[in-house]
């Protein structure tokens, strides 16, 4: 029997001189592992539709215990996003996490629309690397069941208040009274929130997926929602992922060398 899906090509592994194995993301049955025969040949069949990051329809069927490629259409490729190495790294940290979190059998159709529309505005370059980021830390993990209690203070249910803060490893929100009253102390886990990003994580969690990106942040907002975000999806995971620490060291270079060049000016 031949089954056709639509999916995004997540990973891929070499397998003798002309074939591979591909991950495919899928919205109904998640990732599924398939074998695709001379897909590797620059003139093979499957080449084009089988690469990282190419989004296309594929045809396959069930031989034993594995999945073989029969036939497949790219609908579209995301190269631009492979010629930018920051932007390249961006994508694998949204990849490793879609690929820890979305098992082969299980329904993916919101985790696979998140990341399709992060690619693309990634592709087309409209919005920032550190946008997309949060963007999609936060919406991914309120897609799988992860999101935090944001409505108001977990204990007077208050919406808004003079100081506001999110703890991170609790998942909620303590208005000034009752943080300070707990005992707590503003760290790195306990963050006091200005009223936008407040507002913008409540957004990012709660919003229409078409106009989850239909925002602007200033850059401090921005560099507190970045903060924010990351540190909650780490949390959440209990892991850290290889091509977040790449990312990272990718952004830290690229200060490095703007800091440089600004100073050599200045001299």
């Amino acid at each position: 029997m031949l089954i056709t899906v639509t999916g995004l090509v997540i990973a891929e592994r070499s397998l003798g001189e002309s074939d591979k194995f591909i991950d495919i993301l899928t919205a109904e049955y998640g990732v599924v592992e398939i074998c695709a025969k001379g897909a590797r040949k620059i003139t093979g069949k499957n080449n084009a539709s089988t690469q990282l990051l190419s989004y296309g329809k594929f045809c396959f069927s069930k031989r034993g215990e594995r999945f073989y490629l029969n036939s497949s259409e790219p609908i579209r490729v995301f190269y631009e996003i492979r010629l930018d190495m920051k932007k390249l790294a961006l994508a694998e940290y949204f990849i490793e996490i879609s690929k820890y979190c979305v098992t082969t059998g299980q329904s993916a159709k919101d985790a696979m629309s998140l990341l399709l529309n992060s690619l693309h505005f990634l592709s087309e370059g409209t919005r920032s690397c550190e946008f997309l980021k949060s963007v999609f830390e936060l919406r991914f993990l309120a897609e799988i069941g992860m999101m935090p209690q944001l409505i108001g203070c977990r204990d007077c249910y208050k919406y808004e208040a003079e100081e506001i803060f999110f703890l991170i490893e609790r998942c909620c929100l303590l208005c000034g009274d009752h943080f300070y009253g707990r005992g707590f102390e503003e760290n790195e886990y306990h963050i006091r929130l200005t009223k936008t990003v407040l507002h913008t994580l409540r957004y990012i969690c709660l919003s229409d997926k078409n106009k989850l990106f239909n925002f602007k942040l200033g850059e401090q907002s921005q560099m507190l929602l970045n903060e924010i975000t990351e540190k909650y999806i780490l949390a959440r995971l209990s892991r850290s992922f290889k091509a977040l620490d790449f990312y990272k060291k990718i952004c830290e270079d690229e200060n490095t060398y703007l800091d440089g060049g600004t100073n050599e000016n200045n001299e």
